[in-house]
């Protein structure tokens, strides 16, 4: 009987868990302005894979935020963020929209060659079966804006499967500077049909490395492959 009461508490105290790590995500994201005021959140399908969590743990930590007052949800129209109350200071974002893309792929460099590694060594099945969802999803993609959906996806997914909340806090920001208008028309200069196949090849044998939970693999795949954008984005 003692034995039965110590899993059902361990079992308790990861499940509280879990809902906890999905409510900081969720905040996180309306804290640093990924998700604005009035702003509709993805469907819990989406939020499930993107926070690699169970069904029931995600809906336990959206009734908790809105209880809490940070997302409103309406019966057949979704779940949005909750305006706000009063205004917040300048965001994170707003002090990094001057970035430059060359100081973006530094910091890149910097974090996600050790990301790769550590997700290699954390990831849970559900993401690694993910990743592989987004290299197909890249392989079949018949324009740009497509491959660089699944491409961003499958980059998102290594750093949420490291399981550092500063990271993947880190990482959101990075990626939402990336999004401006300026690294768009970037892009569209120098991701060429070649050079997404190289791409594609370099995130084949990435994910290839993570699954065999190799570390000292995945982490100079992603190297490699940091270091292939960064040439094509700025020796065009």
């Amino acid at each position: 009987m003692d034995q039965i009461t110590k899993t059902d508490g361990g079992a308790r105290r990861r499940a509280k868990s879990s809902v906890e790590s999905a409510c900081k995500r969720i905040e996180r994201n309306i804290k640093l302005g990924l998700w604005k005021p009035g702003h509709q959140l993805p469907t819990e399908r989406a939020l499930q894979m993107e926070l690699g969590v169970a069904r029931n743990t995600l809906r336990r930590g959206l009734k908790r935020l809105e209880q809490e007052g940070r997302i409103v949800r309406y019966v057949g129209r979704g779940t949005f963020v909750a305006e706000l109350k009063a205004a917040e200071p300048q965001n994170f974002l707003e002090r990094l929209s001057g970035c430059s893309p060359s100081e973006v792929m530094e910091v890149r460099l910097m974090l996600e060659p050790k990301a790769a590694e550590l997700a290699a060594t954390r990831g849970s099945q559900t993401e690694l079966q993910f990743l592989e969802d987004c290299l197909h999803g890249a392989a079949a993609a018949s324009d740009l804006p497509t491959f660089e959906h699944w491409d961003g996806l499958l980059h998102k997914t290594i750093i949420g499967a490291t399981k550092n909340e500063l990271l993947i806090g880190l990482y959101e920001s990075i990626n939402a500077v990336r999004n401006q208008a300026e690294w768009t028309k970037l892009k569209e200069r120098t991701v060429t049909p070649r050079r997404r196949g190289l791409y594609q090849k370099q995130h084949v044998e990435l994910v290839a490395a993570i699954r065999e939970r190799d570390t000292r693999a995945a982490r100079r795949h992603m190297r490699v492959h940091l270091l292939a954008v960064r040439g094509s984005l700025f020796k065009n």
